[in-house]
């Protein structure tokens, strides 16, 4: 609609897009400073500030680095590769436009680790401060870890021609290496002062001067003896799904959804009567969901078994904390962490997961009559039922698993914060299953495509994501926090059905 108003003359107006470039380049730059900043307080000093306020500033200051060196040295070694990995921009620079592959690789390195230096170091300086680190010592440190970047594309550009191997295209390793770097980095928090914080001790001025040299030789390396044809050809073939993220993910969605053969061959014929024997026979929409649930177990059951078992695996980890450093945990320090809760819930319960199902599998062709839309709450109550009973069974074991890791670190103590876990779970099961399922009847943000288009939908649930960094800010106790949460699950869970009743006859649409 806006283009066919603006005239080829206004196309034209060379001194507007000049205007408007240098406007773009000071947001870019702006923006580059903003995720610096970002990175650096949400990611590094928050934590600090929030779970290690009590310690000495030498403390603090020692954690900080420690998880500055886990994240951006570590980490960012295995996942980060500029030569490697692939982007549409490389793609159509090198593909489309024929620019040479190694005079577009060392214009993107210089601008990539100048611009990395310059942001970082800005950030480390005003953020770095409050933790005693000075000016100079904020932009030497980044400076070591900006040419140890430059060093680590020289090592998987080796990797490469060596073995032939795309490191960063590996997501198996560089998930696991991101989950180990990251748990390490983290797991201090827990006030366990036995674990050694290396990373600190790390970036001393024997291992900075170490990396600075090492950065500048890689540096030399890369931008005056390399050829990096091979290697960017390697990375930029077109049929590579990482070209096309945003294909890739709808792609990655529809096959999550998609039903399995052996679901309609197992359930040829339906009768008018419970399935699970005896029973009132079912009619109308209750019927409707006996044989939509019957004929798409998989993409029911095996969602819900994969959230038991990643909780087991929680579990045993906790299991693990406990038994390893028990002695240094106490229930004060376990009930700082109990928000955790609501972000746990939040990612585990299969609201996301059954919308996306009813949505692709029974109420796209559905949604086009306006009879299904009318009587909306009726099949809305009868899945709330479903989803209530799924979530209730996932927030049961969570609490169970949680339980035995209290029990173990107070010594059978602590029924009053295990009171407090309990209900606090099956309150957010309530919360979470009308949360999820009133968004998609009032709002439908899937599209045919399984894309998620309705702003509204996005900022409510990152609302619920910020929620928990406030509640981890203000630190408010247990019982606090549970009987807010239930009162608000009791209050969603009421003014559920009526306003499904009043606007999803609207609402309820193919978008």
């Amino acid at each position: 609609m806006i283009g066919g108003k603006v005239s080829d003359r206004a196309y034209a107006a060379v001194h507007t897009k000049r205007i408007v470039g240098v406007a773009a380049v000071i947001l870019l730059i702006l923006g580059g400073l903003l995720a610096s900043f970002l990175y650096i307080g949400i990611m590094l000093a928050l934590p600090v500030n929030l779970w290690a306020d009590e310690w000495a500033v030498g403390e603090r200051r020692a954690l900080f680095l420690h998880m500055y060196f886990c994240i951006t040295v570590l980490m960012a070694a295995v996942s980060s590769a500029k030569v490697l990995e692939p982007s549409k921009m490389k793609y159509t620079a090198i593909r489309l436009m024929r620019i040479a592959p190694t005079r577009f690789m060392r214009a993107v390195l210089i601008h990539r680790y100048t611009t990395f230096f310059l942001y970082q170091a800005v950030a480390m300086t005003v953020i770095g401060g409050g933790l005693g680190i000075t000016a100079m010592q904020a932009w030497l440190l980044v400076g070591a870890v900006t040419l140890w970047r430059v060093v680590s594309e020289w090592l998987h550009l080796a990797l490469f021609r060596r073995c032939g191997t795309i490191l960063v295209k590996k997501t198996g390793i560089v998930s696991l290496v991101m989950l180990i770097t990251l748990a390490v980095a983290y797991l201090p928090l827990l006030s366990l002062r036995a674990m050694p914080l290396f990373g600190a001790a790390l970036l001393g001025w024997p291992v900075l001067l170490a990396l600075l040299l090492a950065g500048v030789v890689a540096g030399y390396v890369l931008l005056k003896k390399t050829d990096f044809t091979a290697p960017v050809r390697a990375a930029t073939k077109h049929d590579d799904p990482l070209l096309n993220i945003e294909q890739m993910i709808a792609e990655s969605q529809q096959k999550s959804i998609r039903a399995k053969d052996s679901d309609l061959t197992q359930v040829s014929e339906l009768p008018l009567s419970d399935m699970a024997g005896g029973g009132a026979p079912k009619q109308g929409y209750a019927y409707i969901q006996q044989v939509f649930v019957a004929r798409h177990r998989s993409l029911i059951r095996a969602p819900l078994r994969k959230r038991l078992g990643a909780i087991g695996v929680i579990g045993v980890v906790l299991v693990c904390v406990a038994l390893l450093f028990g002695e240094m945990l106490d229930l004060a320090t376990i009930e700082r962490y109990v928000p955790f809760i609501l972000l746990a819930m939040f990612y585990l319960t299969m609201g996301d997961q059954l919308c996306k199902v009813f949505f692709y599998h029974c109420d796209m062709p559905m949604m086009r009559y306006s009879f299904y839309r009318k009587d909306a709450s009726q099949h809305f109550r009868l899945r709330l039922g479903r989803l209530l009973r799924m979530n209730a069974l996932i927030g049961t074991w969570l609490a169970v698993v949680l339980s035995v890791f209290v029990l173990m670190v107070s010594g059978g103590t602590g029924a009053s914060l295990l009171s407090a876990i309990w209900v606090l779970t099956l309150a957010l099961t309530v919360f979470f299953s009308v949360h999820h399922l009133i968004l998609y009847y009032l709002l439908q943000p899937y599209t045919t495509e399984l894309n998620t288009k309705n702003p509204f939908f996005i900022l409510l649930n990152s609302l619920v994501s910020a929620s928990f960094l406030v509640t981890m800010w203000l630190g408010p106790s247990p019982w606090l926090f549970t009987i807010i949460v239930a009162a608000l699950s009791v209050a969603y869970l009421l003014s559920a059905v009526p306003l499904v009743s009043r606007y999803a006859e609207r609402r309820f649409r193919l978008r």
